[in-house]
């Protein structure tokens, strides 16, 4: 329940201004979704500015950690941006694929209407760690195949693109800290019941039949991670289906490594998140 009020603890500062909004849902038990916008101070209040759609990760179990806060924070403190963040409903009592289409359902409301959210829908990126990249990877072959407009670009966090769970890297690293195989295959029984196994609703990117047409994408691996091998099959498929394609290898690191905050690996790797984004914004026409 700590973690489930955390959003509430959110303030503006100097650096950027916090607002808390509901979304309407049709997919939602609660008919809504809580949802916190971040906007850099350097933006005028209703400017159109470019978004990060950023989708917390946690198994599909957990709400947003303070890591997925700070993150949301450093973003808009370094960017001109607003960040959107949604607070999507969760497993068990929830399972995929309500939650691809619940962001989805967000994502389609941005791109509808950008003025509500003041946000250039033309520049708008989505990024998710772990779960939240399942989703961020699934928005995109959504968005592709329902034809309606794509992010500008996709920022994938050791993400779980694989639900066949037979990578080299899962059956390597099996006791590894926050995220090894055996505690994967425990989330699985918890979120994703037999039924839902292989079947073809975008949790399990790597086997979608194609990747053609999809949006820049930033993947980052952790080293010691059960995860590892999805991002790197994920970023080999989509270079070999023409996509423009930054692969992060990060070293020393295991499954959500931002929680040592403190880490200079950590803070030199979020310096690389930003830098893509801001390359990526800097390369479209005004």
């Amino acid at each position: 329940m700590l973690f489930h009020r955390r959003m509430h603890r959110e303030r503006s500062t100097e650096d950027f201004d916090v607002k808390r909004i509901r979304l309407r849902s049709a997919f939602s038990q609660k008919k809504e979704i809580r949802t916190l916008i971040y906007s850099s101070k350097n933006l005028a209040p209703d400017e159109n500015a470019p978004c990060l759609y950023f989708i917390h990760g946690g198994a599909f179990l957990l709400p947003a950690l303070p890591y997925h806060y700070r993150f949301a924070r450093l973003v808009a403190k370094s960017l001109r941006c607003r960040v959107v963040m949604p607070m999507y409903d969760l497993a068990p009592y929830q399972v995929p694929p309500i939650q691809q289409e619940e962001i989805f359902e967000i994502y389609k409301k941005l791109l509808n209407s950008p003025e509500k959210f003041h946000i250039d829908p033309e520049k708008i990126i989505v990024a998710g760690d772990s779960a939240g990249g399942t989703l961020a990877a699934a928005l995109c072959l959504m968005a592709r195949d329902r034809n309606i407009n794509l992010p500008l670009a996709q920022a994938l966090f050791y993400p779980s693109l694989d639900v066949r769970l037979n990578t080299e890297s899962m059956k390597k690293y099996t006791d590894v800290p926050v995220c090894n195989a055996e505690s994967i295959r425990e989330y699985y029984k918890l979120c994703r019941p037999e039924e839902y196994y292989g079947s073809n609703d975008y949790r399990s990117p790597v086997e979608a039949a194609s990747l053609k047409g999809l949006p820049d994408a930033y993947i980052e691996t952790a080293e010691f991670d059960a995860l590892h091998d999805d991002g790197i099959a994920y970023a080999k498929r989509l270079k070999a289906e023409g996509c423009n394609v930054v692969l992060n290898e990060t070293k020393g690191t295991v499954h959500a490594f931002e929680m040592a905050k403190n880490s200079e690996i950590t803070k030199a790797i979020l310096r690389q998140r930003i830098d893509f984004m801001q390359n990526t914004l800097s390369c479209v026409q005004h």
